[in-house]
């Protein structure tokens, strides 16, 4: 083959193979890593690289980009706040200071000076400041008066000025006693309804009070066992204490017998002036009772009164408290009456109580010449009548006795020996009750004996327990029928036909005895055959008719003590079947009144008798009057 043709061919081999036009060779015409194309000229010919593609912004880089914009612009937000915001209002530049005396003794007049110091650059108005005093706290002009919250106003405050308020009160409280005092400052500032608010506060210790108390008593008695309390109120200042008193807080179950001095309003005890020094003791005798193990407390105050008959304190200066716990009786004693057990009970006018007593020896050691009396006292009490089973009622002081006369097992108890009585004890009647009021009757019984003690020396014990008889109000109500007389004209046969309505008047008459009744009721039921006509007296509407139960109901309302012949009237009318013929039909069926004994606490209830068409008590009235006829 000539040179040129070979040539040729070389050059258009080497344009197929380096053309970014061509696609590449097969693999049949793959050329070896190792054999390079031959360059012709001095020079290998190279392909252009294609151009760069353009990049597109993300979305979350605008939100970085956004975020440090932010940043930047609050940094200088900042900066300018930093360098010119001390031109702007704020309650840190309000300054409330209060000066008062960091102690005090209880009972003191206290002086508070407040300091209230604007240190803004523009003006605060429409202030009020306000101080909240403790629970007891008293006017400083008027101690009689009690000093809850003081206000006032201190009007416009320029940049850079202070303004003092003062106020004074008397506070006391128990030596010891911090007491805090809330100060509260508001305002405005101008072109702004915004309250700005500033708080402060205050502590007092109370040091001393200028009268203590000391309460001396027995930390356990037994239930039912008498208890004496020596309440000690001293003088503790230079100066002397005018118009002290003292208040009493009994627990549940004691029962006070004396009180030296008595008391001059209620639980209030007046002691009047103490000296510097002088001391003056209250002594309460008293009846505790309780399962064993309770606690009772009482609590004694000191201070001065308000006056105008009230039994609170003006000023309390201190207080104390006595507990007494209650052990296991040295004798047990149990009285049960009408067979009730609790410590009050409630009974009719009229009605014997009957009465069981028994006694036990509680102790570990041997009781001697035991003696059980039962003291009966009450304005309820018929003393003419009581009857001992086997005791002996000594009428003189009205006293049932047990002792080794009557009973030869009191002579000696061992340990674990029981024993019993009985006794009845009448009440009076309803008549002779009218007259008084809160009726009752009050059992005292004391049990005493000898022991030998520990000691090896005889010595008394003794056990007591006290309950009441409570006779509740004799509430009722009398009802008839009538034709001729009452309020309404009736109509209608009489004696009344089958199938053809007669009309009567009903008459109702509630009558109270001897204790306030408070929402006294009558309710009545009118049978199917009677219609209710709505003629009613009073006609304050008080007597009113469900016609879907068929109730008539009359309001009574509170009914004193003594209150008589209270009276109402409604008209009903009777359409007798001729299956009534020959009978005396139910007007009304039976009424009940009720009403709330303020004097027992109990809801008392009284029933009456149904009405028939046998109107016996109508001046008109024959026996054939009041049956059906044909």
């Amino acid at each position: 083959m000539p040179e040129d043709e070979n040539l040729h061919s070389l050059e258009d081999l080497n344009k197929k193979l380096y053309s970014p036009e061509q696609p590449l060779p097969s693999a049949a015409h793959h050329v070896p890593p190792h054999t390079a194309p031959k360059s012709f000229g001095g020079e290998a010919w190279t392909p252009e690289p294609p151009p760069p593609e353009k990049k597109k912004i993300s979305p979350s880089a605008y939100f970085l980009i956004g975020a440090a914009a932010f940043f930047v612009l609050a940094s200088i937000v900042a900066v300018l706040f930093l360098f010119f915001g001390a031109r702007s209002v704020s309650t840190d530049r309000v300054d409330v200071s209060i000066d008062s005396l960091p102690s005090i003794a209880s009972g003191d007049t206290v002086t508070l000076t407040i300091t209230v110091e604007n240190r803004n650059p523009a003006p605060i108005n429409s202030t009020l400041l306000s101080i909240d005093f403790p629970e007891g706290t008293r006017s400083a002009e008027d101690t009689s008066e009690p000093l809850v919250r003081y206000t006032d106003t201190v009007g416009d405050v320029q940049p850079g000025e202070e303004v003092t308020r003062s106020a004074r009160a008397v506070i006391s409280g128990a030596a010891n006693q911090v007491v805090t005092i809330p100060v509260t400052f508001e305002y405005r500032i101008e072109g702004s309804n915004a309250v700005f608010v500033k708080r402060e506060e205050h502590t007092v210790t109370i040091t001393s009070s200028p009268v203590s108390l000391s309460v001396s008593a027995i930390g356990e008695s037994a239930s039912g066992q008498p208890i004496t309390i020596a309440v000690a109120a001293r003088a503790n200042g230079v100066d002397p204490v005018e118009n002290v008193a003292v208040t009493a807080t009994y627990p549940f179950g004691f029962q006070l017998q004396n009180a030296e001095p008595q008391a001059s309003s209620g639980n209030l005890f007046t002691l009047g002036t103490l000296m510097p020094g002088e001391t003056k003791t209250i002594r309460l005798t008293g009846i505790l009772t309780g399962q064993q193990g309770d606690e009772r407390v009482f609590t004694f105050t000191a201070g001065t009164p308000q006056g105008g008959g009230s039994q609170a304190l003006a000023v309390p200066f201190t207080a104390q408290e006595a507990v007494v716990r209650i052990t296991r009786p040295f004798l047990g004693v149990a009285l049960s009456l009408n067979r009730e057990e609790g410590d009050t009970i409630i009974a009719r006018a009229g009605e014997p109580i009957q009465a069981s007593l028994s006694w036990s020896n509680s102790l570990p050691t041997t009781v001697f010449d035991g003696q059980i009396s039962v003291r009966l006292s009450g304005n309820a009490l018929d003393a003419r009548n009581v009857r001992s089973g086997n005791g002996f009622y000594r009428s003189s002081d009205q006293t049932v006795l047990f002792n080794r006369d009557t009973n030869s097992g009191l002579r000696q108890l061992l340990p674990g020996d029981t024993g019993g009585g009985t006794f009845t004890v009448p009440l009076k009647s309803v008549q002779e009750l009218n007259a008084l009021r809160s009726p009752s009757v009050t059992f005292t019984v004391s049990v005493s004996g000898k022991r030998t003690g520990e000691t090896g020396v005889q010595e008394t014990v003794t056990s007591t327990l006290t309950k009441t008889v409570k006779v509740s109000t004799d509430l009722s109500l009398s009802s008839r029928a009538v034709r001729t007389i009452g309020p309404f004209t009736n109509t209608g046969p009489w004696p009344p036909r089958a199938d053809q309505p007669t009309t009567y008047t009903v008459l109702l008459t509630a009558t109270n005895s001897v204790n306030s009744v408070g929402g006294a009721r009558v309710t009545a039921t009118l049978p199917s055959y009677v219609t209710f006509t709505g003629a009613v007296q009073p006609s304050d509407g008080s007597v009113t008719y469900n016609a879907t139960t068929r109730e008539v109901s009359w309001v009574v309302g509170d009914m004193a003590a003594g209150t008589a012949n209270r009276t109402a009237a409604f008209q009903v009318s009777l359409l007798p079947s001729t299956s009534q013929q020959g009978t005396s039909p139910v007007l009304v069926f039976p009424q009940t009144i009720t009403g709330y004994d303020r004097f027992v606490e109990r809801e008392v209830s009284v029933t009456a008798q149904d009405i028939t068409t046998r109107t016996t008590t109508d001046p008109g009235y024959s026996s054939s009057f009041g049956v059906v006829n044909p």
